[in-house]
């Protein structure tokens, strides 16, 4: 009985192991191939499609997911088996969705003969593709009842994948539409955040929005590589360069990105051992551009892969360090990495065969990158918004500075003016005063009476002048000496400078002992009255000097008049100093007036 249950086993466990035959659903627009599709491995890669026609090899099952045996050397073919149960021709078109494999030969078998055959892959120029077509598409055709065979043989130094579809054209060529519209928008997106933070930099000049628009440009770049798309319009016939393109915008991806990370995130303050890292991704990135065109493609995808996820992690970590270190913008920036290193590490599983791949899986990348790029921006503008409030901040206060050290510098001056003033005006009544009696001195009494001459003749307003003169001083001086003598004009000076009226009135030390008062706005009489009041304070007391008292008189002389253009200072003058000398021949301590002619 148990040897009946493991024959009967065996028995049954190939047809288990073996995809069945698919028959054309006639009402479907889309079928999914991966179930109904055998393989085997060919690790030297010498098996023709006579062969495999002729033999009967150990053709493996694939699974309900896409085909994918990630990185290797050897060639695999695969197998389908479809018939038309129709009475009807069909035709329907077999997509394989990875745009990167280098080598797909395809041959159509019916009754075990080649019917069609194609050689497609990204080694062979675009042009030669049987349709026009990013991804490789396959047309076949079936008769009424006619069963045919499909034989794909792939060889790839990229991943090995090949997830198929079968389509019925109307509905493919719709939902290709659609999906190159999404394309379309999202590379638009990237292209319009690209130019608008290049327009940034020319108008600030700061260079993170330079580092900003070399990421947002090789991503796409390196996306359009992966896709399909640039092989169909860059470069179509640069088949060499394009799996050289896929690591050199990839790697493009990691050196801007470390370089933008640094700069915007100011990492090399915020979390120094870190810039290290970042600087070490930096030019890790840089090595592996090199090697994109030194090395096998086979080493520099699986090394680029594992440098890339590095980074967006270590970037991540970056932007949680110096978020966690109160940089405000890091937030906008870590939440941004989450989704980029999200949609990588959903990509780089998929290329290792540990995810499955599917729409999310083959456009996990656009989805993540595309949300980094907005929330960048975001976090760019958030930079903008705080920049610009920090200058506005600093231009306030740079002007509540200016201005307090403006009223500082103002009162400063203000204190030096008034101090260069007193000066000035302490140096202008030493050069207008006499040193010993402390009235003016000749020359400011000249001065001012020039002044008060013209203001008088241009009003016809009286002036007067009274010169005085001590009597006997010469006696004083030989009698009791020169400081003595010095004694009695200084106490002289005092009672007249006493004895004038008003501050207008101008008392001077005309010379020696002789002493002249200039009274504006003056007639005669009022001259005569404060001349003898002058007089009599000099007379009513002794003067007090430093050996004893002594009797003082004085003698003046008046003068008054209204200027004109044919009297002068001069002539005032004389006639005031005769009057004086008239007082002296008089007897002295007296007042005489010269009457005006």
């Amino acid at each position: 009985m148990r040897l009946a249950l493991i024959s009967l086993l065996f028995l049954i466990l190939p047809l288990h192991l073996t995809a069945e035959s698919l028959d054309l659903p006639l009402n479907e627009g889309r079928t999914e191939l991966d179930p109904y599709i055998e393989y085997i491995e060919d690790e030297n890669s010498n098996l023709t499609i006579q062969e495999l026609m002729q033999s009967a090899p150990d053709w493996q099952p694939n699974t309900n997911q896409a085909f994918n045996k990630s990185y290797n050397d050897s060639s695999w073919w695969l197998r389908l088996h479809i018939t038309n149960p129709d009475q009807g021709d069909i035709k329907r078109l077999i997509e394989i969705s990875y745009a990167v494999l280098d080598y797909v030969d395809v041959y159509i078998v019916s009754d075990g003969k080649v019917q069609d055959s194609y050689h497609l892959g990204d080694k062979h120029a675009y042009h030669q593709r049987v349709i026009d077509h990013r991804f490789f598409i396959i047309p076949v055709q079936w008769k009424s009842h006619q069963s045919l065979q499909i034989y794909l043989r792939i060889k790839s130094s990229s991943a090995v994948q090949a997830p198929m579809v079968m389509w019925d054209e109307q509905t493919f060529y719709g939902f290709d539409t659609t999906r190159t519209i999404l394309q379309g928008i999202f590379f638009g997106t990237m292209l319009v955040m690209a130019t608008y933070n290049l327009f940034i930099f020319f108008v600030l000049g700061e260079r993170t929005y330079l580092l900003y628009v070399g990421y947002v440009l090789c991503m796409p770049l390196f996306l359009a590589s992966l896709g399909g798309y640039a092989f169909k319009y860059l470069w179509p016939t640069l088949t060499e360069w394009n799996d050289r393109a896929i690591i050199v915008f990839l790697a493009g991806v990691v050196v801007f990105g470390a370089a933008f990370t640094r700069k915007f995130l100011l990492v090399s303050h915020y979390a120094p051992r870190l810039d290290h890292l970042l600087r070490v991704s930096f030019y890790g990135g840089v090595t592996l551009v090199l090697c994109a065109f030194i090395l096998p493609y086979h080493y520099n995808i699986i090394a680029i892969i594992v440098w890339a996820s590095l980074a967006c992690i270590l970037a991540l970590v970056t932007g949680a360090a110096c978020w966690r270190g109160g940089l405000s913008t890091a937030k906008y920036y870590t939440i941004a990495w989450t989704a980029m290193l999200f949609g990588g590490l959903v990509l780089a599983l998929n290329k290792a065969n540990i995810l499955p791949a599917n729409l999310f899986t083959e456009y996990a990348t656009h989805i993540g990158s595309s949300l980094e790029v907005v929330l960048l921006s975001f976090a760019l503008a958030e930079r903008i918004n705080i920049e610009r409030r920090l200058r506005y901040e600093a231009q306030e206060q740079t002007l509540i500075t200016t201005r307090r050290i403006n009223e500082e510098l103002e009162s400063r001056v203000q204190e030096r003016t008034q101090e260069l003033e007193a000066l000035t005006q302490q140096l202008r009544d030493l050069s207008n005063t006499d040193q010993l009696t402390g009235l003016c001195n000749r020359r400011h009494l000249e001065s001012s009476f020039y002044d008060e001459w013209e203001r008088a003749k241009r009003y016809q307003r009286d002036i007067a002048v009274i010169m005085i003169d001590i009597d006997h001083f010469k006696t004083v001086n030989d009698t009791h000496g020169h400081l003595v003598g010095d004694d009695c004009l200084q106490e002289v000076a005092r009672r007249i400078q006493e004895g004038v009226r008003w501050p207008s009135d101008l008392a001077a030390r005309f010379g020696g002992e002789e002493f002249c008062i200039l009274l504006p706005e003056t007639g005669l009489r009022g001259a005569l009255i404060v001349a003898e009041r002058i007089r009599n304070l000099v007379a009513a007391t002794p003067v007090t000097t430093r050996s004893h008292s002594l009797s003082i008189t004085i003698s003046a002389g008046v003068y008054s008049l209204v200027p004109s253009e044919e009297k002068s200072i001069d002539q005032t003058l004389n006639f005031a100093d005769k009057a004086l000398y008239q007082a002296k021949d008089q007897g002295r301590n007296q007042v005489f007036s010269e009457r005006a002619a």
